[in-house]
């Protein structure tokens, strides 16, 4: 695809349409009031601390939220398909649920989907059409690599925002999230498209999380290592016979 032609399909697809930017808006409602739940008062409720706090955590996940639709919007159009981004009202409540029963010491981001389009009529050319689901797969990564990237600028920067640090940790967890292997989520396409792709990213995503304590330059070499250990069992042990 030339720049041309790629510049054509962004002015036409790039942005949200309607339907798809009142989801996004209900995603970081929904998403940061979970993400804040429990920052409403100290020992007694406070209405003007707990809005505050939300507004700010509906700042934070919005910035996530972008990077991570926008990013994927971008792919999408590369490898010629339509971006669609929707819900999973299944996972909505399910999060929901989860932070009320456990008073919100425990807290997940199920809902934000993704899935590719085709273009009825667009162009003639090289491009075959139909469904990719490799291409799929990792269009649907590549939003969570995005976000992943940002959060290693803002803790290579060492911010100390309060809000900043939010916008961070709440990366964290809306990528670990996402990629778990659920057929709507992200991870889900990914093990559609390339069960060895799924393997090393979520292997190293694990990796990347557990050692994060300890720095970012050793969080990114043990990501890497146990990305690469997985990848390489798999292979052995599971995906030879498969082949």
């Amino acid at each position: 695809m030339n720049w041309i032609e790629f510049k054509d399909r962004f002015n036409r697809f790039g942005w949200f349409s309607k339907k798809e930017l009142w989801y996004v808006f209900l995603l970081v409602i929904i998403f940061s009031f979970i993400f804040s739940f429990t920052q409403w008062g100290a020992d007694v409720f406070d209405a003007s601390a707990g809005l505050t706090n939300w507004f700010v955590a509906f700042c934070a996940v919005g910035i996530v939220v972008l990077v991570h639709h926008f990013v994927q919007r971008v792919f999408c159009l590369l490898f010629g398909f339509k971006p669609q981004h929707r819900i999973w009202w299944t996972g909505i409540i399910a999060s929901l649920l989860i932070m009320f029963l456990s008073n919100g010491r425990l807290v997940i981001f199920l809902g934000a989907v993704f899935s590719i389009g085709m273009h009825k009529a667009y162009r003639l050319g090289w491009h075959r059409y139909g469904l990719n689901l490799k291409q799929q797969g990792l269009t649907a990564v590549s939003g969570n690599i995005a976000v992943l990237l940002l959060v290693c600028i803002l803790l290579f920067v060492s911010v100390v925002s309060p809000f900043w640090k939010s916008v961070a940790y709440f990366g964290v967890l809306f990528v670990f999230f996402n990629m778990l292997p659920i057929p709507p989520l992200d991870g889900g396409l990914m093990l559609l498209g390339s069960r060895l792709y799924f393997v090393f990213l979520f292997s190293a995503l694990v990796g990347f999380i557990v050692f994060l304590s300890y720095g970012l330059i050793t969080s990114l070499f043990f990501a890497l290592m146990l990305g690469i250990i997985c990848w390489f069992i798999f292979y052995w042990y599971f995906e030879r016979s498969w082949a």
